[in-house]
């Protein structure tokens, strides 16, 4: 093969690679735009702060430093670049029409409304449970502490 076909083969090549990194990366935003990411990272957002004042009453006087930090480095707009990259090269456009077709249905649009709630009473589960077990929990720190400090001393 000749220098002006090999240029060829790998223009081609690299271009072709572009033209599906710029679909797959379309694809994804209106992926996101159907999941109503924006929305739900705001609820998140709130969510977070809110449990957060409430564990930290002392906090609360700095809420609105929070947003505003917060809204920087957690918002939509600031974090869009990366997910539509970490979706854009986890799924191929194909699969992200696939996604989105779902979305669309009524089963997908409910999946959509719901799973909030249901990741919700997931982690208020595992925190119940992580409660419940404490003392289990600390009894098999300590003891792990005795056996490590017994190592170091011989």
């Amino acid at each position: 093969m000749n220098k002006a076909a090999i240029l060829l083969v790998t223009t081609m090549f690299f271009a072709s690679n572009a033209v599906a990194e710029d679909s797959a990366t379309a694809e994804a935003e209106e992926l996101l735009r159907l999941m109503d990411t924006e929305n739900l990272l705001q609820e998140s957002i709130n969510y977070m702060l809110d449990v957060q004042l409430q564990q930290n009453p002392g906090l609360l006087p700095y809420r609105g430093v929070m947003i505003t930090f917060f809204q920087k480095h957690m918002s939509y707009q600031s974090l869009k670049p990366e997910l539509l990259r970490i979706y854009s090269s986890a799924f191929t456009a194909s699969e992200l029409r696939d996604l989105a077709a779902f979305y669309k249905t009524p089963t997908g649009m409910k999946s959509l409304r719901v799973m909030p709630e249901l990741t919700a009473e997931g982690a208020q589960i595992g925190a119940q449970r992580i409660q419940e077990n404490m003392q289990e929990l600390q009894a098999m720190i300590a003891e792990e502490a005795n056996r490590i400090q017994a190592m170091q001393s011989e």
